[in-house]
């Protein structure tokens, strides 16, 4: 009897690890009076790089960046062309010495003018992010 329980113990704990799934985190970010959200995994967030004191320099530069949205949006033909609208430095809200960059980049799609939304976390990691649609009311 105990071994079976022991190896009922095991397998457990082995289904587990092997089960796991890690929950995105959902941002927020209110960018130019437009709501923003985007879902980051918390291992992302881990392997991003701290900025402790606002006197150091930033691990990734606006020109990093940038460059890291660039390369992002070369893999889309519709997005090749794109051009930096605007973008913002902000705190990952419950990660006190993360942060990243909100990034809207502008194209021209069929005469008219389309905005894509980014993440860009301290790594250079870009992640695509979403405008939220206006609610009615």
């Amino acid at each position: 009897m105990p071994n079976r329980l022991l190896a009922l113990l095991i397998l457990f704990f082995v289904s587990i690890k092997t089960y796991a799934i890690e929950f995105p985190i959902e941002i927020i970010e209110y960018f130019d009076d437009i709501k923003v959200v985007a879902f980051i995994n918390e291992s992302d967030i881990d392997k991003s790089l701290d900025w402790p004191s606002t006197d150091a320099a930033l691990p990734l530069s606006i020109s990093g960046a940038l460059k890291a949205v660039r390369v992002y949006m070369s893999t889309d033909p519709t997005m090749e062309q794109g051009r930096l609208a605007s973008i913002e430095l902000k705190q990952i809200p419950h990660h006190e010495n993360y942060w990243h960059y909100v990034v809207r980049m502008k194209t021209r799609e069929n005469g008219r003018s389309k905005s894509h939304y980014f993440i860009v976390l301290m790594n250079g990691k870009v992640i695509p992010a979403l405008k939220e649609p206006e609610s009615f009311k």
